[in-house]
This record gives structure tokens, sequence and C-alpha cells, in this order.
């Protein structure tokens, strides 16, 4: 399990689910900038699209892992971002290291691998004549994904800017995707959730796919 600063026992429940997944899995941090960049990306992707990358695939094969309890923690989770976006508070999951520090490259990885879910919207985004805050956002992604490759040539990497960049990188993160949070659901009407009851062996409203008392009845 890799260090945190602090994690709550939800999370620390879900850090060592994803731990059992092995290889094929998504680290804490990484599924943390998967979700935030779910929640904040120019589209809504449902979860019966996001949710196999998690586990590395459309099929299931952990016996150590409850699918339906894994499935429950990370709709959770995604919830929280959601939450803790819209209010201005969201708190990365960084994993710490006692040499180097917080190693904010893993959060990132995830975040990228949310842009591939919606890339042609990322794209359009970024090419688009419109100069918009979310426009200076998604180039601010665009420059910290570049500063977190390990395959930065030499003299980037020595480069002041990209020095410093990289220092700061831990707290422009959570000012960056809250200014793309705020142009891409808060400024946007959403489709309102479907408020009515929700029988045990209907599928989960979450769009997870499984039935519901399979997956959020379950708790």
């Amino acid at each position: 399990m890799d260090d945190f600063e602090e994690l709550s026992e939800s999370q620390q429940r879900l850090d060592a689910m994803l731990t059992e997944l092995g290889d094929d899995g998504m680290l804490l941090s990484e599924l943390d900038g998967y979700l935030c960049g779910i929640a904040a990306g120019p589209e809504l992707v449902a979860p019966e699209t996001f949710l196999p990358l998690v586990w590395g695939g459309e099929d299931f094969d952990v016996p150590a892992v409850n699918q339906a309890e894994l499935t429950s923690a990370v709709m959770a989770r995604y919830e929280q971002i959601n939450t803790e976006l819209a209010e201005a508070r969201y708190e990365p999951l960084y994993e710490l290291d006692e040499e180097d520090g917080v190693i904010w490259e893993v959060w990132i990885a995830g975040f990228e691998a949310a842009i591939g879910l919606s890339f042609d919207a990322w794209e359009k985004l970024l090419q688009s004549h419109k100069e918009s805050q979310a426009q200076e956002a998604a180039f601010g992604i665009m420059s910290l994904l570049a500063a977190s490759d390990p395959a930065i040539s030499d003299e980037d990497a020595k480069d002041p800017e990209m020095i410093k960049l990289q220092q700061d990188a831990p707290h422009l993160i959570p000012e960056i995707v809250g200014t793309l949070y705020r142009a891409h659901r808060l400024a946007t009407p959403q489709t309102p959730i479907r408020s009515d009851a929700v029988g045990r062996n209907d599928p989960c409203p979450c769009g997870s796919g499984l039935k519901y008392k399979k997956c959020h009845g379950a708790s």
C-alpha cells in the first residue's frame, strides 16, 4: 500500500482493493486523477465506459476483490470528487515519498487516461479559436503532462520554468481542475437524476451495469 498524507477509512479500503488488482489495476492516486479527469472533462462519460479501465479491462477476474464493493467504492469517490470540485475544496490524493516528496506524476497519469476516453472533445477544446478559461486550464494540463514525461529531454529538464512547474504542480492541479469543472459542469445544465424508486433487481442508476442490490444497494 502506498504512502499518503492522510486517508479516510473508506479511502484506505479502496486503496487495499486496488492493490489486490495487481499490475492491471489502477493505483489509488492514479484512480483519483482518472476520476477527476472524467468529472472535470469537456464531455460526460458514462460509468460503464470508464469503470473497466479501473481494473484493466472488460473482464473482471480477481477472486480476492468483490467487484460490487469495488465498483461502489469507486463511484463513491467519483461522487465525492464532484462535490468537492463544485464546492472548490478538492484535494487530490497524492502519493508521498520520503526523498522526493509529493509524487503528483501518478495522479496526472490517471488524468491522462481520462483524456483518452474523450480525446476528440479535448482536442476540440484545445484547438478552439475562442479563448476561454477552460481552454487555458486545458493547456495547463498539457503542460503538466509534458513536465511529467519520463522521456523529457535533458535540456527541458534543466529549464528553470520547467523546474518551477514541476515544483508547483501539486498546488496548481486543484486550481486547474477547479476551473475546468466550473466551465464544463456548473455552467452547463445537467440531465436530471432519476428520482423514482429503484428495485433491488433493477440496474443500478449509477450506470455500473450491475444490479442495484449488488452495487449501491449493497451498502
